[in-house]
C-alpha cells in the first residue's frame, strides 16, 4: 500500500507576526480532529527558534499581549500530539535569530532568511542550531521520542552541502525542504529545485540535497509533492482569499519579495502577469479545494512506482476543514497515513 505523509509547519508567520493561539493552537486542534477519524497522522515541524523567542520574553515577564502563557500551551498541544500517535520534527527559519521585541510587536532579521548558505558563529552556528532544535524538541516530547528530520524555513535549503555536513555531525538524518520544480529569485527565497526529479517519493543524497544518490547514503530526502500549474488557480478559492486576509501585512510582503526588482513587474500589469505564470505548487492540505485535491489525485495516480507522498499544510492558513475532508475521504481506504519517523523506521 502506498503512504501518505501529512506534514504542518507548526509556526507564526515569517515576518514575526500572527498569535499563537489563534494562527497556531486553535487550528492546530481542528486539524487534529479531522485527521483522526480518519486514522490519520500529522508530522509537526515545530520552529524552535521562534520558540526560543517567545520562550525567553515570556520568562523575562513580558506577556507580550497575551492572557495566557502562550509557550506552555505550544509544549502541551505537542505532547499531547505525541500522545496520540503524531510526530515531531525540526523546522527552523533563521530570521529569528536575533528578532527583538518591539512595541509593535516582533522584529525579525530578514537578512537572515535563508537556511541555505547561513552563516553564524557561536551559539547561532548552522551545527549550534540544529544541535539545540533537536535536542529541544525530544526534551519537550519526551518519552524516548526521536527528532531525526529538518524542513528550512520557507523551502530555502540551498546551497546544501554544509547542512548534509552538520545534519550528519547532529543526527538528522532526514531532509524535507525541497520541492521538486520550484524556483525562487525574490528579494527574500532563493532557490532553484528545476532540476529535481518530481517523481521520487525520497532518495538517497549526495554531497547536497538536491543530488540523487545512486548508493546508500546517511541522509535522506523526503520531497514535498508538487506539480506545475497557473498561480491563479491556487487563488480562485474562498479559503485561500480568507486566509490571505487573516493576515494582510504578511501577504502583502510575501508578494512583494517575490515580485520586487524583477524585470516585467513595474505597474500594475506587470505585477497582474504574476498571476497568469506557472509555478510549482506544493500539495497543501490546509489550503486546496476540492477541485485542486481531485487535480493532484489525478496526477499521482500516475506515478505508479512512488511509495510516498509527502503533503504540507499551515495552521496559520487553516479556514475550514472541506478541503481536508475530502481528500481524506478519497485517500484513507487507498493510502496508509504515516509520520516521518514512522515511515522511515519501516523503510530502511
Amino acid at each position: 500500500m502506498k503512504n501518505i505523509i501529512l506534514t504542518l509547519d507548526y509556526e507564526l508567520y515569517g515576518d514575526g507576526s500572527g498569535d499563537v493561539f489563534k494562527h497556531i493552537v486553535e487550528p492546530t486542534d481542528k486539524i487534529m480532529q479531522i485527521a483522526e477519524r480518519y486514522g490519520a497522522r500529522i508530522t509537526f515541524f515545530f520552529e524552535v527558534i521562534e520558540y526560543w523567542k517567545l520562550k525567553e520574553e515570556w520568562n523575562k515577564g513580558n506577556c507580550m499581549g497575551y492572557a495566557s502563557n502562550p509557550v506552555e500551551a505550544m509544549e502541551k498541544q505537542l505532547c499531547d500530539a505525541v500522545s496520540r500517535g503524531h510526530d515531531v520534527q525540526l523546522h527552523l527559519h533563521p530570521q529569528w535569530g536575533n528578532a527583538e521585541w518591539t512595541e509593535s510587536g516582533w522584529k525579525v532579521n530578514k537578512a537572515k532568511w535563508c537556511l541555505g548558505g547561513y552563516e553564524g558563529e557561536g551559539e547561532w552556528s548552522l551545527e549550534n542550531l540544529l544541535r539545540r532544535g533537536k535536542k529541544t524538541i525530544e526534551e519537550i516530547v519526551g518519552n524516548g521520542s526521536q527528532c531525526v528530520a529538518l524542513r528550512a524555513g520557507g523551502y530555502n535549503i540551498q546551497p546544501s552541502e554544509e547542512i548534509v555536513r552538520v545534519m550528519k555531525e547532529v543526527g538528522l538524518k532526514v531532509d524535507s525542504s525541497i520541492v521538486p520544480g520550484a524556483f525562487e529569485n525574490g528579494s527574500l527565497s532563493k532557490y532553484d529545485y528545476t532540476c529535481v526529479p518530481c517523481d521520487l517519493g525520497w532518495w538517497f543524497c549526495g554531497k547536497n540535497l538536491e543530488e540523487v544518490s545512486g548508493c546508500e547514503a546517511e541522509i535522506k530526502e523526503l520531497p514535498i509533492v508538487a506539480f506545475s500549474i497557473v498561480r491563479i488557480r491556487k487563488y480562485l478559492s474562498i479559503k485561500r482569499i480568507k486566509a490571505l486576509l487573516q493576515n494582510r501585512k504578511s501577504a502583502k510582503g510575501a508578494f512583494e519579495a517575490k515580485t520586487s526588482g524583477k524585470a516585467g513587474r513595474s505597474g500594475i500589469a506587470g505585477k497582474a502577469r504574476f498571476f497568469f505564470e506557472k509555478e510549482s505548487q506544493t500539495w497543501d492540505y490546509c489550503l486546496f479545494s476540492k477541485s485542486l485535491h481531485y487535480k493532484f489525485l489525478k496526477s499521482v495516480a500516475r506515478q505508479t512506482g512512488r511509495e510516498v507522498f509527502t503533503l504540507i499544510g499551515h495552521p496559520k492558513s487553516f479556514i475550514s476543514g472541506e478541503g481536508m475532508e475530502y481528500l481524506l475521504k478519497r485517500t484513507h481506504h487507498l493510502y496508509r497515513f504515516s509520520t516521518i519517523s514512522e515511515y522511515f523506521k519501516a523503510q530502511l
